[in-house]
């Protein structure tokens, strides 16, 4: 269940992100080193290397320290979705979880990560606005009720994959698809009241 993710070459917009990043970077000997070698790469930006691989073989960073660098820019909501997708090449699963949750993935990104083996990191892309419909409508079917469960009280998701959902063998399942779907109902049914209180 596993789809690889293929590295991205940077741009000059990207690479001036990592910088003011690694500026603002709490551990001090990771920012000196990272600023040192982005400035260069922001002349050359063509020549950027893959983003982990740049900071362990040119910088000699400690797996420690190259965790701690990953970790803060999958966390963080303005880290562009190039660096997210460097980051899946050597991520471990709880880095790809986090990845996962965030909105500057790309579509693609988020629809190879809905297909790791671990549950938790498919659970994170199924609520991800920006995960594509068709890996939404395929999570709907995941062999884990786990992930079937975490989707059913998204409100966010389809009303048909919610509708799946709601016919689910799993008896959890379902019922809390069909809360979902009837708090939807609720909601849908309270804007029209309000909108004709607001024309009368």
């Amino acid at each position: 269940m596993q789809s690889s993710i293929q590295p991205h070459k940077h741009d000059a917009e990207e690479l001036t992100f990592l910088y003011d990043f690694v500026s603002e970077c709490p551990n001090p000997q990771i920012s000196a080193s990272l600023k040192k070698v982005v400035s260069k790469w922001l002349n050359q930006p063509s020549k950027a290397p893959q983003l982990s691989l740049a900071i362990r073989n040119k910088l000699g960073l400690t797996d420690a320290q190259l965790l701690e660098v990953a970790w803060l820019l999958a966390i963080n909501p303005h880290t562009p979705p190039s660096v997210l997708q460097d980051l899946c090449t050597e991520g471990s699963p709880e880095l790809l979880e986090r990845i996962a949750e965030n909105r500057h993935s790309w579509p693609s990104t988020l629809a190879c990560l809905s297909y790791q083996a671990l549950a938790e990191i498919r659970i994170a892309a199924a609520g991800n606005p920006n995960t594509p419909l068709a890996s939404i409508m395929i999570m709907v079917r995941d062999e884990n009720p786990d992930v079937r469960f975490s989707m059913a009280e998204d409100a966010n998701l389809p009303e048909d994959a919610l509708n799946i959902l709601a016919a689910d063998d799993n008896p959890f399942v379902k019922l809390r698809a069909e809360n979902t779907l009837h708090r939807i109902d609720i909601e849908k049914k309270l804007k029209l009241v309000g909108s004709e209180n607001t024309l009368q």
